[in-house]
């Protein structure tokens, strides 16, 4: 039974699977929402705070004005700002004006912050500011302010002020009710020839002017940008999705320009090219890398056509010459010489051995040499005792002791195998192996008294199957890959080999850098 992938799981694999400019336009869109959102909270947020900021300033300075009209004992209800909810009360709990509603409430008074402490000498305190949680709206007239259904009746569009007044202000008491809301307290001192209800001994009246700030002038500021900002939020992030699909799009443009150019390349249309866009971008430095992949893969075909021709072509003389000696004894068995037929076949089947060994080393990937500590001239100079001993004119110059190297023994034997061999095949009188270091770097070269080449021949040597004109026929000719071999060798080990004939002496040099090991010093 295969247990339920967990939903988060699946979310990112159902990413993955969208188109790359779809996933461009997906993150834009959502990073586009999450900062617009924020802005957006913010804008709403401060322009809220700010219209809260104003209204409590401006019911400080209502509380101030009408504090200073109360203490004068002028009415304080027929002030132009008298829509704003207040109440006074005096010291001995009685309702001394109401406005905005708060007569419409239930037990307003005992909600109230306590009464700031009144000033000694002055006739009005400053406005304390507090807070206040509002009760329910008083509703033992309900029928009077309410309709059947139970929604408030509008005010009547009568001349009768006094109802319409009441009207307004139980509306007023419902937007007020259950609230936590924001309320100034002004102590007020009247004095007595003013003073209607006094509650001093001296005739004075003490009261408490309460000024409650409306919350919903507030709202109502911030209110028209709530549907501008929640539907132009989305608006925007849809907006900035698409300009990113887009811009996703065009920008993926010359990728798909790649991927059908190189979709249309086979083996016989290697010469073709991906188009490169002119800007300096990511995309134009995979199609630079994207020719010059092709590049190498046309040189490498080539290169692979090229050699597959001249290893049939070389396979070809002795597997013929074999066939034919190996034909001829089986047809006339009585008139051949055995012992003849034998040696040839067994010459032809070891140039044939010997060859494939030669296709197979050059055929071998690129990996790296051995890591052995080998001596150079050691193995230089077991190589130059060998070719004395065959009767070839070798001479070793130089005696620089050790020469360590860092590879692959066997490989590094072959490769100056492979020199000597040339070179005594080459040379008239003498050849000449110099051994030269200078701690990081060692040197060997190997010249012969032989005709020198050609500067066009520098290269060309070491080209697989190149044999020079001189070199052509098979008795003194090699296979053509010994060069080439060697200069693979060499570069396996991270060196080079070069071939010169501008020496001072007449000939041909070639010349061998290897690396010394990174632990020796000079």
């Amino acid at each position: 039974m295969t247990a339920r992938q967990h939903p988060s799981r699946r979310t990112p694999a159902l990413l993955h699977r969208l188109p790359g400019q779809a996933r461009i336009a997906l993150v834009a869109g959502i990073a586009a929402l999450v900062l617009f959102g924020t802005g957006a909270w913010w804008l709403f947020q401060h322009v809220r705070a700010d219209a809260y900021r104003t209204a409590d300033n401006r019911a400080f300075e209502l509380s101030d004005q009408l504090a200073a009209q109360a203490a004068e004992g002028k009415e304080i209800l027929s002030d132009p700002l008298r829509g704003w909810p207040l109440i006074e009360i005096d010291r001995a709990g009685r309702t001394i004006a109401a406005a905005g509603g708060t007569q419409h409430l239930t037990d307003l008074p005992a909600l109230l912050p306590p009464p700031p402490v009144p000033p000694p000498r002055r006739a009005t305190g400053s406005p304390q500011r507090g807070t206040v949680h509002i009760g329910a709206v008083d509703e033992r007239d309900h029928s009077r302010f309410h309709r059947p259904d139970g929604t408030l009746k509008p005010p009547p569009s009568s001349d009768t002020s006094a109802e319409q007044k009441a009207l307004i202000a139980h509306r007023q008491a419902h937007v007020l009710a259950h609230r936590t809301t924001t309320v100034f307290a002004t102590a007020v001192h009247i004095p007595a020839h003013a003073c209607r209800l006094p509650t001093e001994a001296d005739g004075s009246c003490r009261s408490t002017l309460y000024v409650l700030v409306p919350s919903d002038d507030a709202e109502v500021a911030a209110t028209p940008l709530r549907t501008p900002l929640m539907a132009g939020v989305p608006l925007a992030a849809l907006l900035v999705a698409a300009l990113a699909w887009t811009a996703a799009r065009r920008s993926l443009r010359p990728v798909e320009a790649i991927r059908r150019e190189v979709a249309e390349i086979t083996d016989t249309s290697l010469d073709r090219r991906v188009p490169v866009p002119d800007a300096r971008d990511p995309v134009r430095r995979l199609a630079l890398t994207t020719n010059t992949t092709l590049d190498r893969l046309e040189t490498a075909v080539e290169r692979q056509r090229r050699f597959v021709a001249d290893a049939s072509h070389e396979l070809r003389s002795p597997v013929a010459a074999l066939r034919y000696e190996l034909e001829t004894a089986l047809a006339h068995p009585d008139t051949i010489d055995a012992h003849q037929t034998l040696h040839n076949a067994l010459s032809a089947t070891r140039r044939i051995h010997t060859l494939t060994e030669d296709l197979l080393l050059l055929a071998r990937p690129d990996h790296p040499a051995a890591h052995s500590l080998i001596d150079v001239a050691g193995l230089a100079a077991e190589l130059v005792h060998e070719y004395q001993h065959r009767g070839h004119p070798v001479s070793l110059r130089g005696s620089p002791g050790q020469v360590p190297v860092r590879g692959d023994g066997v490989q590094l034997h072959r490769l100056l195998r492979n020199l000597l061999d040339n070179a005594v095949r080459h040379a008239h009188t003498a050849v000449v192996l110099d051994i030269t270091t200078d701690g990081r770097a060692h040197t060997v070269t190997i010249h012969n008294d032989g005709t020198p080449l050609a500067p066009d021949e520098y290269e060309h040597v070491f080209e697989r199957f190149t044999r020079l004109d001189e070199a052509r026929a098979r008795d003194t000719g090699g296979s053509g890959l010994g060069l080439a071999i060697a200069r693979d060798i060499a570069e396996r080990h991270h060196g080079t080999l070069t071939a010169r004939s501008d020496h001072p002496r007449p000939g041909t040099t070639f010349t061998l850098v290897l690396p010394g090991p990174p632990d020796t010093t000079p």
